[in-house]
């Protein structure tokens, strides 16, 4: 078993640790500590990457003996130093946090619970008990979980007996037995989870839902917090910019500007292809005109024409 030193300190970055044992992980090694500051992948998210004893630690996984196996590309022994990717940590911590008050404010305001969560390397989802989810609805949510962020509350963690739940309030069941790690967002939220988090909503920056969909009979909703928001809000708002200034209207007049240049579009190719038609018909009659007999049969090459021209409708 691993002393996980995340669990009372998500901020630690720097640690020493005795090495326990170093088994293979297929072409690589996977090493076992007494503690550790790595987080392993779990719970919906994606661990920890950084350095131990030197070598790069790729890959953090969990056993069923709860070990924490860190995966290195060579032989370490004796008492190391591990170092945690910070800016990698940190993403996740905005992320988890930010999800755990998305899935609050999602059940307060909609009545809809969280089936599964997914922390992924560019943008996270939510699969929630909800048969539909219109723009104001989601725009409410949103709205619920910034006030959260920008109300800077404590998130504090601690460790209770699985005794002492049913008292707690948590938004969904405990999944293991024992000691319970409690994570507590100031009178909003309060969950049963292993993961790393902020100490202060404020950390989690922006909370943004970026599109939804009906997926496995409910609704899958992609969202991001603090720098991915800020990061996505930055591309598209160069992109709003660029095409407004093509367009030559404001930036909230963009999306109706493009309808009208796909009207218009639309009407040129129902035009040409009515002109096409006509075109067909006078070339065909053309040709025929040059015949005699009965019946009169074409059969030619139209050099120059091209396919989807000379292409006529049954």
């Amino acid at each position: 078993m691993t002393l996980r030193l995340y669990y009372t300190d998500s901020y630690l970055t720097e640690f020493d640790a005795t090495v326990l044992a170093v088994e293979p992980h297929g072409e690589r090694l996977a090493v076992i500590l007494d503690r550790s500051a790595f987080y392993p992948t779990s719970g919906g998210q994606p661990h920890d990457t950084g350095t131990l004893g030197g070598l790069s630690v790729t890959e953090v996984i969990e056993d069923d003996d709860d070990r924490v196996l860190h995966v290195v590309s060579g032989p370490i022994t004796g008492v190391v130093t591990g170092g945690i990717d910070w800016p990698r940590r940190f993403d996740h911590m905005q992320q988890h946090t930010g999800q755990h008050i998305l899935s609050q404010a999602f059940l307060q305001a909609l009545g809809a619970q969280t089936r599964a969560v997914h922390l992924g390397a560019e943008l996270s989802t939510l699969d929630l008990d909800l048969a539909d989810l219109p723009a104001a609805a989601a725009g409410q949510v949103e709205d619920l979980a910034n006030q959260i962020v920008f109300e800077d509350r404590p998130v504090q963690i601690r460790e209770v007996d699985e005794s002492e739940l049913p008292g707690l309030g948590l938004r969904r069941p405990a999944k293991k037995r024992g000691r319970i790690r409690v994570v507590d967002v100031e009178g909003f939220d309060r969950s049963a989870c292993g993961g790393t988090h902020v100490r202060r909503t404020g950390e989690i920056g922006t909370v943004k839902l970026r599109r939804w969909e009906r997926s496995k009979g409910g609704v899958r909703v992609e969202f991001l917090c603090g720098w991915r928001a800020l990061r996505d809000s930055r591309w598209k708002n160069a992109l709003v910019g660029d095409l407004a200034a093509k367009l030559t209207v404001k930036d909230q007049e963009v999306a109706e500007a493009i309808e009208r240049l796909a009207a218009q579009v639309r009407e040129r190719d129902r035009t040409l292809a009515g002109l096409r038609d006509q075109l067909i018909e006078l070339e065909a009659q053309r040709r025929l005109e040059d015949l005699s007999g009965t019946p009169r049969i074409v059969a030619d090459v139209l050099t120059g024409w091209s396919a989807e021209i000379s292409r006529r409708p049954p």
